[in-house]
């Protein structure tokens, strides 16, 4: 047995500071005037150090936190006996560190090898490793001491792919031990991504899966392998599910599948329940109004009625709709007229008295005049004619009768300039010629501008004209007014709209200084001052209404369940956190599943989700806590589904090209069981003016001809769909369609009630452009849009990914229905950038063949549509009445004509007939062939006998 005696030297003797220490295997025993003590090596926290200081050697270690300092030893059993020290502490040292090292290879092999148990594991070994440094050089060590220690280094040199190993076998070993479950557990055997997703098992878990790639097989068969593997119990199981179809499916699924009864699916809202009823005691009761969005909107409308008693909140609303209803945006931003032209169409811009305007100044001038009670035309017909060939009949933008005064509203800025897309010189004359007109007939004229409407003062400078010139304002009964947005439904759709806004007003938990972010941050900090305005005694009554009812709502069962689970009130009782659908999971509910994840000790998340099917933005979804999931959560181990079990390739190819033209999508390659070579999308292309049969018998005819061709007799699904449920066939039409097409199950969805579900073919109607277009133009209001989670900035990204969803729900084919006078963006980027998409499988009529050279001349944004007037058929824009330009159809064929096939002319877009007319070089107006005492010649149709300053512009034959 080893044992040697360190003793003190002659200063130690001298100061009376005299000790013995005795080393041995047990460990070091020190004897001095006070008496004996013994520090087994086990108590010893590091190998002592054994140094020389200047009164001499010093053996020095630590124990429990305590440092131990011996000092004034002899210089020569220092030196002689330093290197034994380290095999004494390491002998003794390696048993313990053994358990651990061996808990650790043992946790490697029976448990996937989380971040956080490589960050306590890889801390605990670094700490380690400092105190067993040198060990290869020492001599003595045990074989155990030396195992160790080899084993302690090679934990310590763990790198990226070291652990890559260690995870790869683990996820192998699971494999091939549960591959008979992975077989039979769902109807058709796991795919190798199926599998890995169910067994790999970090702290934090993210499988992105596409559309129709088996994404509720992996939570079944995840939830399976925890319990066959008994590393869970069901009890430990959380499954959450978006909505709550989704989790009765999800039960249904379990259950047949797992045969286990007590793992059950939760809805976000059934979770907050159990949490609030856990804490509490007894369970909340949940407003009626939530889940009936009708009941929640009439409510809404009836508090505002009532608020309406209030002369302040009254003439706040009435304020509201006359200048902030509707999302203004700066004219001059836009691109073209074209462009600003179709903003106001898009929107359906109006009055309160309904009338469609050009511009936003004019229908806040409109609404003053009318809410004063002063009675206008808009757009009358100056009561002189004074057309000339540089101005059709003069039509002011509001002309007082009685008063015999009109009133122009000017589109300039302080300069007098006029938006960039419009020529200011020639702006500038117009408004002179205008003045001058007026005073050349003594008719009574005043002038406002974009400029005043911009600072807020435009309807004050209205007023005080009026005033100089006398005209008498009678405010317009606040009743009238009313009734007439009633009548124009507004007052229902603000209701509907302050209702979402209550909403995501709780949701959001603002504090004063919140709101005044939300209002500075805001893309119109007035409208949505103006907005809140209204909303919040709209939300005091309603908070005063679930308080007096002791309801809770929606957005409390979230906040109050989060409260109670940041608090420590509630202790979470689950392991493994399993959510699918995560892409629609909103921020608090996000918080929500965090909270429980670091409530309970060891615990796991599993989420679900596709960000190309992030669809419901508008309801507080963030698609950001799905592209970002790692910075929310923590580190993340990442799985993706690379097999779709629903649509072909040739769908494949098409939807995901579309959906990754946004580059903030992340990239996933999704390969089709079933590979195409030809296009399994086709575009329909007709008008609703076209005779024969419709668009949609086409596509159903088609789709009966294939599935007679496949001799499929079971159920042949077929759905359609569209964004808005307007837009699809009625109750009564549809019942037409099901006995016209008895081989096929027909069924109208909207494109997000499709979402998660599938058929054999879909027909996509409502492809158009426009407020109710696909994607939709409608300007979101600046409150909305400041409470919501923040967007893509990539165009239409969340319509693209809804677009996405719609085209996925085919297994075998997809109909897209579309005017080509009026398409979607979408359909012309479907068409025109190598997409493997069908367009000629069904006859197309020339006018939607040629729909892009029938571009409207004059904003050259809307199309020329055939209409009838008292002066028989003509073509005009589909922007009317904002854009009045018209053109006269072929004298020929009656088609079509393009200004854009020959510079100079009006060309007939049947190239069959290529009738020409030339353009008026003088005016740019068509030309009318004409017959005179000298022959035949073209004349300006803006020629006018007796007019002065006619256009008299003519071409000869």
């Amino acid at each position: 047995m080893t044992k040697w005696t360190l003793t003190t030297n002659f200063l130690a003797r001298f100061f009376k500071s005299n000790h013995y220490l005795v080393i041995s295997e047990l460990g070091i025993e020190v004897e001095s005037s006070t008496g004996k003590s013994l520090f087994k090596w086990e108590q010893i926290e590091s190998p002592p150090s054994l140094g020389v200081s200047l009164t001499g050697s010093y053996l020095a270690f630590k124990i429990g936190g305590d440092h131990h300092h011996y000092s004034m030893l002899g210089f020569t059993d220092s030196f002689k006996r330093k290197h034994q020290l380290f095999p004494l502490w390491a002998n003794k040292n390696a048993g313990r560190l053994d358990a651990f090292l061996s808990a650790i290879e043992i946790q490697c092999t029976t448990r996937y090898l989380r971040d956080s148990s490589i960050v306590r594991i890889t801390d605990f070994v670094s700490k380690e490793f400092k105190r067993w440094h040198g060990w290869e050089e020492a001599n003595g060590l045990s074989t155990k001491a030396r195992e160790t220690a080899e084993t302690l280094c090679s934990i310590n040199r763990w790198d990226q792919p070291e652990l890559k190993r260690i995870r790869d076998e683990y996820i192998s070993v699971q494999l091939e031990k549960y591959q008979m479950y992975f077989d039979n557990v769902e109807s058709n055997p796991l795919t190798d991504k199926q599998r890995i997703a169910c067994v790999t098992d970090n702290d934090n878990n993210l499988l992105l899966a596409g559309a129709g790639t088996g994404k509720t097989s992996v939570m079944v068969g995840r939830t399976g392998y925890l319990l066959k593997s008994r590393q869970a119990k069901p009890d430990d199981i959380l499954l959450l599910a978006y909505g709550r179809i989704a989790a009765l499916e999800m039960d249904e699924r379990i259950k047949s599948k797992l045969h286990v009864e007590n793992v059950k699916a939760s809805t976000f809202h059934s979770l907050g329940m159990q949490i609030i009823t856990e804490v509490e005691g007894t369970a909340p009761q949940l407003s009626p109004l939530e889940g009936d969005l009708k009941a929640k909107t009439q409510w809404m409308n009836n508090e505002i009625a009532n608020l309406m008693h209030k002369r302040r909140y009254r003439k706040a609303l009435l304020d509201y709709f006359s200048s902030y209803y509707f999302v203004e945006k700066d004219p001059f931003k836009f691109k073209s007229q074209g462009e600003y032209i179709k903003y106001l169409h898009d929107n359906d811009i109006r009055t309160l008295k309904g009338e469609q305007v050009k511009s936003f100044g004019e229908m806040v001038v409109a609404n003053w005049l009318y809410r004063k009670g002063i009675n206008y035309e808009y757009e009358a017909k100056y009561r002189i004619d004074v057309a000339t060939h540089e101005y059709r009949q003069y039509e002011p933008d509001f002309y007082l009768p009685e008063y015999d005064i009109y009133i122009e509203h000017y589109g300039i800025d302080e300069n007098g300039n006029a938006p960039p897309y419009i020529d200011s010189e020639k702006y500038r004359s117009g408004i002179e010629w205008k003045r001058n007109t007026h005073r050349k007939y003594g008719t009574g004229y005043v002038e406002v501008f974009y400029h005043q409407h911009r600072k807020g003062v435009m309807e004050l400078a209205l007023e005080e004209e009026l005033q100089i010139r006398q005209v008498n304002a009678a405010q317009q009964s606040d009743d009238i007014v009313l009734n007439e947005l009633e009548q124009m439904g507004q007052v229902i759709e603000l209701a509907r709209l302050f209702g979402s806004l209550v909403d995501m007003y709780k949701a959001a938990h603002l504090n004063d200084a919140g709101v005044k972010n939300v209002i500075k941050y805001s893309s119109d900090p007035k409208q949505t001052s103006k907005a809140l305005e209204l909303v919040m005694p709209l939300y005091q009554r309603y908070q005063e209404y679930l308080a007096e009812h002791g309801y809770i709502d929606f957005n409390d069962m979230i906040s109050k369940s989060l409260d109670y689970v940041q608090s420590g009130k509630f202790k979470s009782p689950w392991k493994y956190i399993l959510v699918d659908e995560f892409q629609d999971i909103s921020e608090p509910r996000a918080r929500l599943v965090k909270a429980l994840r670091d409530n309970a000790e060891n615990s796991s998340l599993f989420c679900v989700g596709d960000d190309w099917q992030a669809i419901y933005r508008f309801s507080g979804a963030d698609v950001r806590l799905t592209t970002d999931f790692e910075q929310y959560f923590g580190t993340t181990s990442k799985t993706t589904l690379d097999k779709t079990f629903r649509f072909n390739s040739a769908i494949g190819s098409v939807a995901t090209k579309f959906v990754t033209q946004n580059p903030v999508q992340l990239r996933k390659e999704i390969s089709s069981l079933v590979e195409l070579i030809h296009p399994a999308i086709s575009i329909i292309r007709q008008g609703d003016e076209e005779q024969g049969i419709s668009s949609l018998d086409k596509a159903l005819t088609s789709i009966s001809n294939l599935v007679a061709a496949s001799k499929k007799t079971s159920e042949n699904k077929v759905y359609l769909l569209s964004r808005y449920w307007h837009k699809l066939p009625d109750a009564n039409y549809l019942k037409w369609l099901r006995q016209r097409y008895p081989t096929l199950n027909l069924e109208n969805l909207s494109f997000h009630a499709s979402k998660g579900k599938e058929a054999d073919y879909v027909v996509i109607l409502g492809l158009g452009s426009g407020k109710h277009g696909f994607p939709s133009e409608k300007q979101i209001p600046p409150l909305i849009e400041a409470l919501l989670p923040q967007g893509d900035e990539f165009k239409h990204a969340e319509e693209r990914r809804l677009f996405y969803v719609a085209i996925t729900r085919a297994r075998h084919k997809a109909y897209l229905l579309v005017d080509m006078t009026d398409p979607s963006d979408f359909i012309l980027e479907l068409m025109n950038n190598s997409y493997l998409v069908e367009v000629d499988e069904f006859d197309v009529s020339l006018v939607q063949l040629e729909a892009e050279k029938i571009i409207c001349g004059s904003c050259k944004v809307g199309t020329l549509q055939p209409r009838s007037g008292k002066y028989g058929r003509f073509m005009s824009c589909s922007l009317f009445p904002r854009c009045k330009n018209k053109e006269t159809q072929c004298d020929k064929c009656g088609s079509p004509m393009s200004r854009s096939i020959k510079e100079g002319f009006q060309v007939c877009i049947d190239s069959n007939c290529a009738y020409e007319r030339p353009v008026c070089q003088n005016c740019g107006s068509e030309m009318k062939l004409r017959h005179g005492k000298y022959g035949a010649f073209w004349g300006c149709s803006t020629y006018r006998r007796n007019v002065e300053d006619n256009c008299s512009f003519k071409i000869s034959c």
